[in-house]
């Protein structure tokens, strides 16, 4: 009696438990070699339990966290970000100094072959312009083909040379100059130092600055004579080659001819520029299209070289009226002409922070900072500076930190 009460009273109890569904889905454990569980075919997997010891939660992320995981990863690519474009920009500007290296060496190797630096620009009397100093140094460059069929007795205008000089040479574009268009374009200009020779009043050969403002560097009052020796000696003349390496020169007679040669740079050739970046320089849409004046070969002398501030008070060079913090300031101040158009700042132009690339008689190439003082950017722009000892012009030597 006690067993089969106690039999009934537990089968009672083992009925009276919650009555659950079979599975839908029955794992077969044992059957698959290496204990692996199958999947009986026509089932369906158990929906995730929620409750239970063995329960597995799954859940997204919450609005907070979204929140959070956003703003690190901007605060990230903000900090990342400068990093990235700063190596970007000395990538440039490393590829340009590289460039413009490159175009100094071939024109050393002409100086040294010819004996004299290149004209920055040729004229004629009769037919005008002519070519600038990049078809000069074309051969060393390796573009021979382009030299060899320019017209050098024909103006720039000429129809063979009008469609060289659209030609686009890679090397005499800056990859930072965002100017530069494929059609004919130039980044580099040579060393112009003080002013430029020009036709004016009348007179050939008259030293003016780049607002075409006569100079009367030698303080006597006399500018731009017919005759050359009434200005006396040193002349403005005499005080323009001494400032500057490069200069207009005519093919056609001997009106402006005055040039340097690597032996003539006084001044040593590890101090004296040769060549730098100006953006302002080259093709220009606005003019280009109708007119080779702005392209690669033209002679303009706004668009062939640099020059720096006229230090002198009104253009006459007294004593007491030179202050060469002047030959870096205002319009003439490095990186100044940025915004404005090609061929109206005939200054150093590069879209590299705060300075530009220059080489050098002696074949090297230095970043020069925008913010060199105005007397020692004078001094190495002049080869032979040391000739203007006790004169109102007299410059003191460049540190060797500049």
């Amino acid at each position: 009696m006690r067993t089969r009460r106690s039999i009934s009273e537990g089968f009672g109890r083992l009925c009276s438990l919650p009555v659950f569904s079979p599975p839908t889905w029955i794992p077969r454990r044992g059957f698959a070699r290496g204990g692996a569980a199958k999947q009986l075919r026509g089932t369906t997997p158990p929906p995730h339990t929620t409750s239970g010891p063995k329960a597995v939660h799954r859940r997204g992320f919450t609005l907070i966290e979204a929140i959070v995981a956003i703003a690190v990863c901007s605060l990230l690519i903000a900090l990342t970000l400068p990093a990235v474009q700063q190596a970007r920009g000395v990538a440039r500007r490393a590829d340009c100094g590289n460039r413009l290296r490159n175009i100094n060496t071939a024109m050393l190797h002409l100086a040294d072959v010819s004996g004299r630096f290149p004209a920055c620009g040729n004229f004629t009397t009769t037919l005008g312009r002519h070519h600038n100093w990049v078809l000069d140094v074309l051969p060393w460059l390796g573009e021979d083909a382009i030299a060899a069929k320019w017209r050098r007795e024909q103006p720039a205008d000429d129809p063979v040379n009008d469609n060289l000089s659209r030609t686009h040479i890679a090397i005499l574009a800056c990859p930072s100059d965002s100017s530069a268009t494929g059609h004919g374009d130039l980044s580099y200009v040579v060393s112009g130092g003080v002013g430029f020779t020009a036709f004016l009043n009348g007179v050939h050969d008259c030293p003016c600055n780049t607002n075409w403002f006569r100079l009367d560097l030698n303080g006597n009052g006399v500018v731009c004579p017919m005759l050359a020796k009434a200005d006396g000696y040193p002349s403005d003349r005499d005080f323009l080659l001494r400032m500057g390496l490069f200069f207009n020169e005519t093919l056609d007679f001997p009106i402006s001819r005055r040039h340097h040669s690597i032996a003539t740079v006084l001044d040593g050739a590890s101090n004296t520029v040769s060549l730098s970046e100006n953006v302002r320089t080259g093709y220009d849409s606005a003019t280009a299209g109708a007119s080779p004046i702005a392209r690669w070969s033209s002679p303009d002398p706004l668009l062939t070289s640099f020059y720096i501030g006229t230090p002198c008070l009104g253009g006459t060079c007294l004593t007491g009226q030179v202050d060469y913090s002047r030959a870096n300031s205002g319009d003439a101040a490095i990186n100044s002409g940025l915004r404005r158009p090609d061929g109206e700042s005939a200054v150093p132009n590069s879209f590299h922070t705060q300075g530009v690339n220059m080489s050098f008689v002696d074949g090297h190439v230095q970043f020069v900072s925008e913010n060199i003082d105005g007397s020692v950017y004078a001094s190495i722009v002049s080869p032979q500076g040391a000739m203007l000892k006790h004169t109102a012009l007299e410059q003191l030597a460049p540190p060797a930190d500049y």
